[in-house]
């Protein structure tokens, strides 16, 4: 008996076609997420692998690109400071 006083069977009636039908070994992805972490730890699945981190003159040491010098803009300089709605300069109320 379901705690609302309602069977399964009466639920089916009630949905009629639109109740799903559950494989008996259906888990949610939650529940995939949490059996694949256990496998992991157990020994029974190998743990992911990530592409290596990139490495050459354009590249810093954690694998970040590193942009030229002069590349990009200061979004400040976009700005016109004779626009009435410039609002850098004074004080905001």
């Amino acid at each position: 008996m379901h705690p609302n006083g309602y069977t399964k069977e009466m639920i089916r009636e009630l949905l009629g076609t639109s109740c799903p039908e559950w494989d008996e070994n259906y888990e949610t992805g939650n529940e995939m997420r949490k059996r694949k972490g256990r496998e992991m730890r157990a020994g029974l699945r190998p743990y992911p692998t990530y592409p290596p981190k990139k490495v050459g003159p354009q590249f810093d040491e954690n694998g970040k690109y590193i942009y030229p010098e002069g590349s990009g803009f200061r979004y400040m300089d976009k700005v016109d400071p004779n626009s009435e709605w410039n609002c850098t300069g004074g004080k905001v109320s």
